[in-house]
């Protein structure tokens, strides 16, 4: 039976998620798109798991879309993106742990997740339009980061190193190449502490809202923090709180 070209291990509320075509520098291909498109179905909906850590197996985190086999003579737009968590209504916390090269379709999946580190020789590229192709998330990227910066990427198809990423606010960490994995399960291990029913609320609003206007962001805002409020997490966190302990949290 050939390898998975993703891996997915779980370990005390923790998924750890790893793209696994080495040889190909993890660039993404249809079985690729479709298994992570599983695997995040399955983090969704399994309610033991708190958190993800996505990595990339071998010497990059991602080379982009394999094009290996070419581009079809006639293109169509589907706008279906299984690998793409915000397609699919996943509110809990994603950690991506980058290394190497972060390229095209890979630096979307690495800008779908919460908390970005990086090591110190990590780079960013949307080489799209070197080849005459238009990035797809191209109206995404300025909802998530400056104009300016996004027109670097795009629109200029320029590289930029992972100091850049962080200075203009793309990753939250930089790290030593042996200290990756470690960083991404303290952060991780830190979530696993916080209430779930909390952490997902805040972000289904920080998702939902993102392209609103005050009126829709405001019925948003009332219909997650009425469910969170209400929760059996909040009553608990309340008790930990007179009590002075840690928190047990219900999940509900």
């Amino acid at each position: 039976m050939p390898d998975k070209e993703v891996i997915y291990e779980i370990k005390e509320g923790i998924a750890y998620i790893t793209m696994n075509r080495p040889e190909k520098l993890n660039a993404m291909n249809e079985t690729m798109h479709r298994e992570l498109g599983e695997v995040w179905a399955d983090f969704r909906d399994d309610d033991s798991l708190k958190v993800a850590i996505l990595s990339g197996n071998g010497r990059c985190f991602s080379a982009g879309a394999d094009l290996s086999d070419g581009v079809p003579d006639e293109y169509k737009y589907t706008g279906e993106f299984p690998d793409i968590t915000q397609t699919q209504k996943i509110y809990k916390p994603i950690i991506s742990a980058l290394h190497s090269h972060v390229v095209g379709y890979g630096l979307w999946i690495a800008l779908d997740t919460d908390i970005r580190i990086a090591t110190e020789d990590t780079s960013f590229w949307l080489p799209e339009p070197q080849w005459g192709i238009a990035t797809i998330p191209c109206a995404w990227f300025p909802k998530i980061m400056p104009w300016a910066i996004a027109s670097e990427l795009l629109l200029l198809a320029e590289r930029i190193s992972a100091q850049r990423a962080y200075d203009v606010g793309l990753i939250n960490k930089i790290v030593a190449k042996d200290q990756l994995m470690i960083e991404a399960e303290k952060i991780a291990n830190r979530f696993c502490e916080l209430s779930p029913v909390a952490v997902q609320g805040m972000k289904e609003s920080m998702i939902r809202a993102s392209s609103l206007d005050y009126g829709a962001i405001d019925q948003i805002t009332d219909s997650v923090q009425t469910r969170v409020m209400n929760s059996e997490d909040r009553k608990e966190g309340a008790r930990a709180f007179i009590e002075k302990r840690a928190a047990q949290w219900p999940a509900r």
